[in-house]
């Protein structure tokens, strides 16, 4: 038993004191069902000004707070940096994604990944919208032309990944372009990232935090940002 490896399941959430419960609900099943594993449950509360903390606590969830500005990225670093666990799985609080397919993604990690992402393409979206969509893929496609790995769904915030991959890097992402980050990553690390199918449902309640053309320029700007470092890195 003191050999069982630890996942800790690290989920930022603002104002979504409306569908978190619901998420907790569905990890204190899951998390029962999986053997040989230990898990903690940690919620981000990035500045709420609902029900997200009690909701949180009421569940028997690990409740910190984001000392630093609001912004899914640094609420994500906040949990990270005390997560004790082996593996980290990260999702999003709105309910959207599936806790049920965790299990997966550990035994994806356990296989030798060392990023796995839930993919939408293969999985099918709810929220998916057509700008969206578009969205996506064209930055996806950036990523894999800049970074010569090819995936289906890069920008998708359900991944799970080995705790090495946050302990031996910086990050400075304030929002959601954090998911840039962890993929270079993981490559730097030389490690793999893998994709596993995973449906993305509509969100249970409250309004959508990312905004289509806003944050897909700051993706952009990140993919393009990591490239010239490695590249300036070569150089030298």
């Amino acid at each position: 038993m003191a050999n069982k490896k630890l996942i800790s399941i690290v989920i930022p959430a603002r104002d979504e004191g409306g569908s978190l419960g619901f998420l907790l609900n569905d990890l204190a099943n899951v998390t029962k069902e999986i053997k040989n594993y230990d898990f903690e449950i940690i919620v981000v509360n990035d500045h709420s000004a609902d029900a997200t903390a009690a909701i949180a606590q009421s569940k028997n969830a690990t409740v910190i707070s984001n000392l630093r500005k609001p912004g899914k990225g640094y609420a994500l670093i906040s949990g990270f940096e005390i997560a004790k666990g082996d593996y980290i799985v990260m999702m999003d609080a709105d309910y959207s994604h599936r806790a049920e397919d965790i299990s997966a993604f550990i035994k994806s990690l356990e296989d030798g990944a060392g990023l796995v992402i839930g993919s939408r393409i293969y999985g099918g979206s709810d929220e998916f919208t057509r700008l969206r969509t578009f969205g996506n893929i064209m930055l996806t496609l950036v990523f894999g032309f800049c970074h010569k790995i090819f995936l289906s769904d890069a920008l998708n915030g359900f991944k799970a990944f080995r705790s090495e991959i946050f302990k031996e890097f910086k990050y400075t992402s304030r929002g959601f372009e954090i998911e840039i980050e962890l993929l270079i990553n993981t490559i730097r690390a030389g490690m793999k990232i893998i994709e596993i199918p995973s449906h993305e449902r509509c969100r249970k309640s409250g309004i959508l935090k990312s905004k289509t053309i806003k944050d897909g320029i700051k993706f952009f700007n990140r993919i393009i940002l990591e490239w010239l470092r490695d590249n300036l890195l070569l150089r030298k």
